[in-house]
């Protein structure tokens, strides 16, 4: 029942199931082209959001996006190559445990950790009530700063135990035998393994560190602008007054900093102006 998740749930256990229907040929048509446009989509937004940050960046300002958008195609799929030759299904076994699950857990984290822990969950709080106009509830905030971080951090150490205890390992087919066996990645597997890793999260330790010594990576002279006022008067909103409940479960003092161990800075000047213009 290997089979029966992954790739083989959609390309052998769901290809037999539509084998048993009526007019199969018609539905296998649409079964799989339902699977291509899937794929379009889900690339529609992972490269939008790749090419966006890119021109956001201005690391290529001289660069057309049609260009910058089919340049970025091309790259990606030179490296998808590597899992259309015989030994594909080893590699999109590799990249599929390896650069999405861990890498994503990782950031989510320290998202979480960024907004709750250094940007304050009371600001937080106070920029979606002027985006929305409704003002997140305060199982949202416990949710935010207490419960996701410890869920996150405690399925990241189950996964790492996991694979200190049982090895980091693929099945592998051995046509001699029938069967498949439990083999373990070979040195470069694991050398691809890390760089798969850290190439998505060594930018929060690196990016951290060039802020603390004021190091800019991307320099960007214009300051955004953002209709605070406006939005305040279309929603109403009022200045929040802090419970009773917020203080005492976030911490939050009366200068605005909060946090129990590391308080957060107090409301920055950009928090109190209504409207910034662009310089």
């Amino acid at each position: 029942m290997q089979s029966a998740s992954g790739t083989g749930l959609a390309f052998i256990i769901f290809t037999e199931a539509i084998n048993q229907f009526p007019g199969a040929q018609f539905w296998s048509v649409l079964f799989f082209l339902m699977l291509f446009t899937l794929g379009i989509d889900s690339q529609f937004g992972t490269l939008e959001g790749v090419v966006t940050s890119i021109v956001d960046m201005k690391l290529f300002p001289n660069l057309r996006k049609e260009i910058l958008t089919g340049g970025i195609c091309l790259v990606c799929c030179s490296i998808s190559m590597a899992f259309a030759h015989g030994a594909g299904s080893y590699v999109f076994v590799l990249f599929d445990n390896f650069s999405g699950n861990f890498p994503l857990l990782i950031i989510a984290f320290f998202e979480c950790i960024g907004v709750a822990y250094v940007y304050g969950i009371k600001r937080f709080a106070d920029d979606i009530e002027l985006m929305t106009g409704t003002r997140p509830g305060l199982y949202w905030l416990i949710c935010w700063k207490y419960l996701s971080p410890l869920a996150m951090l405690s399925i990241l150490v189950a996964s790492i135990v996991e694979i200190v205890v049982q090895g980091s390992g693929y099945q592998a087919w051995v046509a001699e035998k029938g069967i498949t066996e439990r083999l373990e990645w070979p040195t470069w597997a694991l050398v691809l393994i890390a760089v798969l890793i850290l190439a998505s999260i060594l930018w929060i330790p690196v990016v951290g560190i060039c802020r603390m010594f004021n190091i800019l990576i991307v320099e960007d002279n214009e300051k955004a602008w953002f209709p605070a006022a406006d939005l305040k008067e279309f929603h109403g909103i009022v200045p929040h007054e802090t419970t009773k409940a917020e203080q005492y479960l976030f911490c939050i003092r009366p200068d605005g900093s909060e946090g129990l161990c590391c308080p957060t800075s107090g409301p920055r000047e950009d928090d109190e102006e209504d409207d910034t213009d662009v310089t």
